[in-house]
């Protein structure tokens, strides 16, 4: 007979090494094998233990007795927890969690499973109905942080095994949907970890080296970098299960910590390490954290370069090369636009902060600007020098139209390169999410731009970028993304006709014909747009306006009246019948999201601003029209 050393090596294999080319009609065939194994390797440590006859109060599992039965303890415990990992990646999750909380119970660590709930106590009904409702707080019994830790959960052959059982019962426990039971398992596991290194000053053992030779197993010192890597898995679990729970900035904390003990490990996917870093950056973004943004989207760049050379000089085969290549040039686009995003919510914010009557958010920058520096500190990642990336672009919101000019090349910039990878072609939606970008980069620089006339051409350049996409978008595969390019081109349409007009205001003469002509056509453009907008929006059954919207479009479709209201108010002509028409037409706009408010209180709140000016130009456009008929009589 093998001895248990060769076979817990055998089944190990089969987990980790031939389950990778199982069929697709027998995806688990490996792992059954396995288990099999393991479950022999469960009898015959039973039978040992029995044969040991010592009651489990008595053993050990501290270094002086891990080699008695101590040793065949854990190993009993090692065996049930790979059975418990292989029952849920078979999607046996009861059976799983059933061996998991056994192995913890062979290791001492009873008070970790009563912390948390066990569905061997809960009825199943329970259990589906706290995850539905998103209350598996109720099925909990105390706080897994503050029940006691026995010695032979943490002693140095168990540690990496007891936090092992915890990561996979909190794995387990959210993949059902109920991540305050999760979150007690790791942190759980957390607490092991830290009493760990508190009262323990000699090196832990892998798993693995349970079941290796005495010579074998005191040569292994593995056990901490195995010890510190189960730990960075604790945290990464944890900062999914807290955004689960709707802590946002507790999940950002962990997401930070784990790529903080990656970069400190060494031990990470410099790709992965990339984006995980460039996706936490947008999210200090939404915080208007710009230095720690900028500083997380410096260090994944500087990531990805270091891997990129590393790239270049390794020697790989044509076809492995060629699929790493791919996978670095969508990872080198992703980082790069949100770069360029990075650079877009920057303008933005400068551009509310520059707003002169905004004094709630006036606040908010002052705020943004007394916060200590160490709050950066803290978030640093100090084994990377990033300095010259992040010199490249400012971290506060800038303020004239210099510093927003060097921001806005930054970032168009960026979406350009990111645009060169997620062509049209091959990437429909991305192209166009990165083209909208760029239009909205321009819109933002125009906000600082003290001429009309180069603000106009900014807004051209926005017309230009967007009407290359809408010629190539067919609405009935990318209907949402077509009204939001009507509805841009015809806001964008309407900020150039207002250019022209400012400008021809400012000079005090009559218009050309050749500028009556161009403010017209700006005017008919964005006409044409909300229209193609609010057609798009129809009732595909009797081809009319919905009697109402739906939420999402409800302040769109109104506001789009009331543009229209005002943009038929705005064409220039010297005929009288022109003009009369022209004001009936603004009528009828005003009149439309009037009567719609009316038959429809509830969207009143959302339109207050507009629909007073709609009632007042309901009021004074016919005394217009019938002035203009006066004249025609």
């Amino acid at each position: 007979m093998a001895s248990v050393e060769d076979q817990y090596q055998k089944a190990w294999q089969l987990c980790q090494g031939e389950s990778h080319n199982d069929p697709d009609s027998e995806p688990y065939k490996s792992k059954y094998a396995a288990r099999e194994i393991f479950e022999e390797l469960k009898s015959r440590l039973s039978n040992q233990l029995d044969e040991d006859d010592v009651d489990d109060e008595s053993s050990s599992f501290s270094e002086e007795g891990v080699d008695g039965v101590g040793l065949t303890r854990a190993r009993m415990a090692a065996v049930v927890y790979h059975l418990g990992v292989i029952a849920v990646e078979t999607e046996e999750f009861s059976t799983g969690e059933e061996y998991l909380n056994n192995a913890l119970i062979i290791i001492g660590d009873e008070a970790g499973i009563s912390a948390g709930v066990s569905s061997a106590e809960v009825e199943e009904a329970q259990v589906v109905t706290a995850a539905l409702l998103g209350d598996s707080d109720s099925l909990l019994s105390s706080s897994s942080k503050t029940a006691s830790i026995s010695p032979t959960a943490i002693s140095p052959s168990t540690i990496a095994l007891t936090i092992s059982c915890h990561n996979q019962l909190g794995i387990l426990w959210s993949n059902r949907g109920l991540y305050s039971a999760a979150r007690h398992h790791l942190d759980r596991a957390d607490a092991l970890y830290n009493e760990y290194q508190l009262k323990s000053a000699k090196l832990p053992r892998t798993i693995h080296s349970l079941f290796a030779s005495s010579e074998k197993a005191a040569e292994d010192k593995s056990g901490v970098a195995a010890l510190e890597k189960l730990h960075t898995l604790t945290y990464y679990y944890l900062a999914q299960v807290y955004g689960h729970l709707g802590a946002p900035d507790t999940s950002a904390w962990y997401c930070h910590s784990t790529l903080q003990r990656q970069l400190a490990s060494k031990d990470y996917d410099p790709l992965e390490w990339a984006i995980n870093a460039a996706t936490l950056s947008q999210f200090y973004q939404g915080k208007e954290k710009f230095r720690v943004s900028r500083h997380l989207l410096a260090s994944a760049s500087k990531v990805l370069s270091s891997h990129e050379a590393e790239m270049n000089t390794s020697e790989a085969e044509s076809e492995d090369a060629a699929h790493k290549q791919e996978k670095y040039n969508q990872c080198k686009a992703d980082v790069a636009r949100c770069w360029g995003r990075y650079s877009l919510v920057l303008l933005q914010v400068s551009c509310d902060r520059a707003l002169p009557d905004d004094s709630t958010q006036q606040e908010s920058a002052d705020s943004q600007e007394a916060e200590p520096e160490s709050l950066d500190k803290q978030l640093e990642f100090l084994q990377l020098e990033v300095s010259d990336l992040e010199s490249e672009v400012a971290a506060i919101p800038v303020q004239d139209f210099d510093e927003a000019r060097q921001l806005f090349l930054a970032g168009l910039r960026w979406l350009t390169e990111a645009r060169q990878y997620y062509t049209l072609e091959d990437h429909a939606s991305d192209h166009v999410s990165i083209t909208q970008e760029m239009s909205h980069l321009y819109k933002a620089l125009a906000f600082f731009e003290p001429s009309e006339e180069r603000r106009c051409k900014m807004h051209k350049r926005r017309v230009d970028l967007l009407t290359v996409l809408i010629k190539e978008l067919n609405p009935q595969y990318y209907l949402n993304v077509c009204r939001q390019i009507y509805y841009e081109l015809a806001e964008t349409y309407s900020a150039m006709m207002d250019n022209k007009l400012t400008l021809l205001e400012g000079d005090g003469s009559r218009p050309t014909s050749q500028q009556t002509k161009k403010i017209n056509t700006l005017a008919t453009s964005s006409i044409q747009h909300f229209l193609h907008y609010l057609d798009s929006l129809k009732d595909k059954t009797t081809g009319e306006q919905p009697t109402s919207y739906p939420e999402e479009s409800l302040r769109p479709a109104l506001v789009a009246w009331f543009h229209l209201g005002r943009l038929w108010s705005k064409l220039i002509t010297s005929e009288p019948t022109t003009k009369m028409q022209n004001l009936i037409q603004s009528l009828q706009n005003y009149k439309r999201l009037v009567e719609y408010c009316d038959r429809h209180p509830d969207s009143q709140s959302v339109m207050a601003q507009e629909l007073a000016i709609c009632r007042e130009m309901v009021q004074l456009l016919p005394l217009k029209v019938e002035q203009y008929r006066a004249t025609l009589q």
